[in-house]
């Protein structure tokens, strides 16, 4: 299947014109219609299947730029995941008029907090960083989000997470679509899939 046989906004068909992005991988086939259909997923994907693409063009062709807010939050266990993603989507949303936005550690809070009462539309966070805006400000708002991601799941339950995860899926009170994407499904991801989606 072809990215130009799909439903998409003009402007994200041209980004992905702009990127050469032309056929989709099976990752991004299998995906697509549930995401856009705002159903719950549950994708195993290995690394370098295309999953940010997968996850990306349908949360820019869901965002609606006029409204100023956080509308897809998406969680990864390092900082490098969250700055791809970020490049990504910034590729993908770039004529939609779509802003993301990571937040992670080692990086100054305060120069990220003053990103975050600017404009953002997409935020990718490491749990620890976004704990610590829950916790020290009122400068972040979920209340918008539409979509939870959670992308190499089972690298973040590995590193120590799952208490993280937890909570911040216990901060989105409000109904919400919840996509998982993990390469492997260890025991513990099996009690987040029969709890949050």
């Amino acid at each position: 299947m072809k990215f130009s046989e799909l439903n998409l906004k003009p402007e994200i068909l041209q980004a992905l014109t702009d990127m050469e992005y032309q056929d989709l991988t099976p990752i991004q086939e299998k995906t697509f219609s549930p995401i856009l259909e705002g159903r719950d997923l549950l994708a195993r994907a290995e690394t370098g299947s295309g999953k940010t693409a997968a996850c990306g063009i349908p949360l820019v062709q869901m965002i609606d730029p006029s409204l100023n807010a956080i509308q897809a939050l998406i969680l990864v266990p390092t900082r490098e995941l969250a700055l791809q993603y970020v490049e990504e989507i910034n590729n993908i949303g770039k004529l939609a008029d779509v802003v993301p936005f990571a937040i992670f550690g080692g990086f100054s809070m305060e120069i990220q907090r003053a990103k975050l009462g600017d404009r953002v539309h997409i935020l990718v966070a490491t749990p620890g960083r976004l704990i610590d805006f829950l916790y020290n400000t009122t400068s972040i708002d979920l209340s918008h989000v539409r979509t939870l991601v959670l992308d190499e799941a089972d690298e973040m339950l590995k590193m120590g997470f799952v208490e993280d995860m937890d909570f911040i899926m216990s901060c989105l009170i409000h109904e919400h679509q919840t996509l998982f994407f993990a390469a492997t499904m260890p025991e513990e991801i099996d009690r987040l899939i029969k709890v949050y989606l």
